[in-house]
């Protein structure tokens, strides 16, 4: 007999089902952010998000800029994310915790993050797979580890596309997908 589902494995759950919803069948492209936001109803994956879901539309107006564009125009209708995520799914994108929970839970990424992300990666992609790493702390608890790993990781320092680094972001953005090809 199972024990009660705790909070935090509900947080998880919930992440992981959104998430795997748009996992692609072969994974072309993976994009490694820091974590889950802190408010609980934003989420990458999430297709009801009204406000503040700026990872999504930045990465989205790189890829897709007019899907986008139509997206942004309906007021953010859930079907048309929806559209988006299943076009970034079909091309295929991924993107991945580092921390499977907000930081706001689980403090800044540690060693256990990166070696529980190790562990996520030998099941996920093979090493030709290029990755992304989005957030100059994320890029610098993973980069150098998973390189001697042998992954075949962006060495692009991508900042967070929130606080004013949106146009950074872009630029990076564009140039860690060039590096991809």
């Amino acid at each position: 007999m199972e024990g009660p589902i705790s909070d935090i494995d509900y947080l998880k759950d919930s992440y992981s089902k959104a998430r795997n919803k748009y996992k692609p069948s072969a994974i072309r492209v993976l994009v490694i952010v820091e974590a889950p936001p802190c408010a609980l109803d934003r989420f990458f994956y999430f297709e009801d998000v009204k406000k503040h879901d700026s990872l999504f539309l930045e990465i989205m107006g790189i890829l897709y800029p007019d899907q986008k564009e139509q997206y942004l125009a309906s007021g953010r209708d859930a079907d048309l994310k929806q559209d988006l995520l299943q076009r970034f799914k079909s091309d295929g994108y991924w993107l991945l915790d580092l921390c499977e929970t907000p930081t706001s839970i689980s403090g800044d990424p540690s060693t256990a993050d990166v070696q529980s992300l190790l562990s996520r990666l030998e099941k996920l992609i093979g090493k030709d797979v290029p990755v992304i790493l989005i957030k100059s702390n994320v890029f610098d608890a993973c980069y150098t580890v998973l390189k001697s790993r042998g992954y075949n990781v962006i060495n692009e320092r991508l900042p967070f596309p929130g606080s004013g680094q949106q146009r950074v972001f872009r630029e990076k953005f564009k140039r860690a997908l060039e590096m991809c090809d």
